[in-house]
């Protein structure tokens, strides 16, 4: 029994002392890793560092924006249609409009008045009754003090107990003049129905537009929240830069690391409708989202009907970012149902789109419709995008045989993830035709030994896209001319493949065109008043040089700042700026792997005439993308094109670059890959650190 127990206790000690070698001997390795890995990547590690420490200071410097005590609003009485005013306020008229509290308290009542944008002069008396006419205050604003179109807050002692009572709010003129007046906006039918508007004693059609509000001076978070949020963001990027690691030598999956949680994050925050275009776009999908796919011809006029709650919803919470994001509107517009049986016409200039670059958008915005929620909608419909998106540049990304780092630095631009997070149709329309690049690529330089009928099937189902979504894209087909003929079985094999591309492409454009007829011949009267596409053909046709002249003088005074906003100058649409060392690091990038090539790109033959079609797509569509911005939405022989947007360049950037290649210059640093992605992932992760700043602020 005795020397089995020693025996027992002996083997015992003898796995203990093994297993504590064995952890040493781990331990040591893992050091030797760490120190091997901070000697061969001191660059990239040092900058994380950096970055993360800069955060830190960065979120510490302006924690002020959501712990100080500010204005936050509540709305009580929302009365947000306006689409005629009431002319100006002149004598002693007096303007009266009645309204019932829905919530207990309220302290801020909010009109907007109309100035004619001149110099005022006079005064306006401002009292609020209660519903036994007892004035509960009373005060004189100046007119000359008075801003255009934007909200001015009239605020009051602050009233309790206030829901379900009557109030009566008074605007009366003290002898302004004619000419040096202002006026109201209101509705022209009575949408409010609880309450009405009175002119000198006169029963109104409508409602005055205006807000009753809830005003409590408190931070925007609390201070143990603002401390969750701020380690949650400190981590979030640490733990990216780590998978980044983890994922070496694989840009697709780069690239997934760093959109993933950025674009949810962005989906989420940037304020509803705040993106270029994006209720035109929301529209466009809740058509699609019904079958809609062209505007008809009613007995009410041309377009579609769309439930009056869309309007709504657009109307409460468009603009909210303007004095700082205004979260309580947000809320209350949550509480808006769809109501699907009370519609309006609507004539939309994005219902001209083909509707399949808005599946994923209409998708998001049937599931949001079993929650009844034409906001909850929209968000999903970002998010849908957004996955689209995500999909369509990891496979475009993948695949590219050459110039991988450019599909990467393209699909990451700060405008390409801002519009990704969006409902708008350019997100699916750069991305496919990023995608088609890269596929023609693949065919062209891959492994692919013979190009086969499935192959063409991929093409023209991508392709699609291009032609269908923009007219001036069309011209990108011609890539597929790159392929080598030695990849067809023969001449008969490698002709009837070009025609089928050419007629799989063109001919749906066609028909769609044919289909949109009505909708195409409607000029797009939002920017410049004087528009005629048919006017301004003929005066191209017959002043060439003239026209040439608008085009290089365009590019002259524009093209600079067009190279910017193709980057992505402003976050979002209403100038939230993306830092410049943001914007400067990508150009710098695109230069430098536009004429670096890696050992991948000088394993491809290419032909000297492919940088010719390379050379020859990007002009045609660039001269395509001003003629077609001159046509549509520029006054006739003005001297500089209008509208014109630096992210329609996006999908043919790539030719530019592929056609100023210089297969002279190669690296072959393996530690490139890693650095980049961690300066790209440092300049996204700044990006949306800034736009918190700025939309809180």
């Amino acid at each position: 029994m005795d020397r089995n127990w020693c025996y027992i206790n002996w083997s015992i000690f003898n796995s203990e002392v093994i297993e504590r070698f064995r952890r040493r001997i781990n331990t040591m390795q893992s050091l030797t890793y760490v120190k091997e890995e901070l000697k061969n990547n001191w660059v990239s590690w040092g900058l994380f560092i950096v970055v993360l420490l800069l955060f830190a200071v960065s979120i510490y410097d302006y924690r002020d924006i959501f712990l100080s005590p500010r204005d936050i609003e509540n709305s009580v009485v929302n009365q947000n249609k306006s689409n005629e005013t009431i002319g100006e306020i002149t004598g002693d008229m007096e303007i009266s409009q009645t309204f019932i509290a829905e919530k207990d308290n309220f302290s801020r009542i909010q009109i907007p008045f109309g100035t004619f944008n001149r110099e005022n002069v006079g005064t306006l008396d401002i009292k609020l009754l209660n519903d036994r006419e007892e004035v509960l205050f009373s005060s004189t604003v100046n007119v000359q003090d008075l801003s255009d179109g934007t909200f001015t807050n009239i605020n009051i002692p602050p009233l309790k107990d206030t829901k379900g009572k009557d109030y009566t709010l008074i605007i009366k003129s003290n002898g302004l003049e004619k000419g040096r007046s202002v006026t109201l906006w209101k509705s022209s039918e009575d949408v409010y129905s609880a309450g009405e508007l009175l002119i000198d004693g006169d029963k109104q059609s409508g409602d005055l537009r205006f807000k009753v509000v809830d005003v409590q001076k408190k931070p925007l978070v609390k201070k143990q929240l603002f401390s969750t949020l701020s380690i949650f963001f400190l981590l979030l990027f640490t733990a990216s830069l780590f998978a980044i690691r983890k994922v070496k030598n694989q840009l697709h999956k780069v690239f997934l690391i760093i959109i993933f949680p950025i674009g949810l994050l962005l989906a989420i925050m940037i304020p509803p409708f705040d993106q270029l275009d994006e209720l035109e776009h929301y529209y466009r999908a809740f058509e699609v989202s019904e079958g809609n796919i062209i505007n008809q011809m009613t007995v009410d006029g041309y377009g579609n009907y769309i439930p009056v709650s869309l309007v709504d919803t657009v109307s409460n919470v468009r603009y909210i970012h303007q004095d700082g994001y205004k979260y309580g509107l947000v809320k209350d517009a949550f509480g808006v149902r769809l109501n699907p049986e009370n519609r309006v016409l609507l004539r939309n200039y994005a219902s001209s789109y083909p509707p399949i670059i808005y599946l994923p958008q209409s998708l998001g915005i049937l599931i949001g419709k079993a929650f009844d929620s034409p906001l909850l909608m929209m968000f999903l419909g970002r998010i849908i995008n957004l996955l689209a998106y995500i999909s369509i540049m990891y496979f475009a990304i993948k695949i590219a045989p050459i110039k991988k780092f450019v599909f990467f630095l393209l699909a990451l631009l700060p405008i390409s993830v801002v519009h990704a997070t969006s409902l708008s149709a350019d997100a699916i329309t750069n991305s496919t035709a990023l995608l088609f690049v890269s596929y023609i690529l693949y065919l062209a330089y891959g492994k692919v030994a013979e190009v086969n009928w499935k192959h063409i099937m991929v093409v023209i189902s991508i392709g699609l896209f291009i032609a269908l979504s923009k007219l001036v894209y069309i011209p990108m087909i011609l890539l597929f001319l790159i392929i080598p003929f030695k990849k067809f079985k023969d001449k008969k094999d490698y002709i009837n493949k070009i025609i089928l591309v050419l007629i799989g492409c063109t001919i749906p454009f066609i028909i769609w065109n044919l289909l949109n007829i009505s909708n195409l011949s409607v000029p797009d009267l939002r920017i410049n008043q004087n528009v005629s596409p048919k006017d301004q053909v003929m005066f191209v046709l017959t002043h060439p040089l003239y026209y040439m002249k608008v085009v290089l003088d365009t590019m002259y005074s524009l093209g600079p700042t067009q190279l910017i906003t193709m980057v992505g100058k402003a976050a979002t649409n209403y100038v939230y700026q993306a830092p410049s060392i943001v914007i400067y690091t990508y150009i710098f990038m695109l230069l430098f792997f536009g004429i670096v090539n890696d050992k991948n790109d000088l394993l491809v033959e290419h032909r000297k005439i492919d940088k010719g079609i390379f050379l020859l797509i990007f002009i045609s569509v660039f001269v395509l993308i001003y003629t077609a911005l001159y046509v549509g939405i520029t006054n006739i022989g003005d001297p500089i094109i209008g509208g014109i947007q630096g992210r329609y360049f996006i999908p043919i950037a790539v030719f530019l670059i592929l056609s100023l290649s210089n297969r002279q210059i190669v690296t072959n640093d393996k530690k490139l890959e890693f650095l980049v992605s961690t300066i790209i992932h440092s300049a996204i992760y700044l990006l949306l650190l800034q736009y918190i700043f700025q939309i809180n602020q």
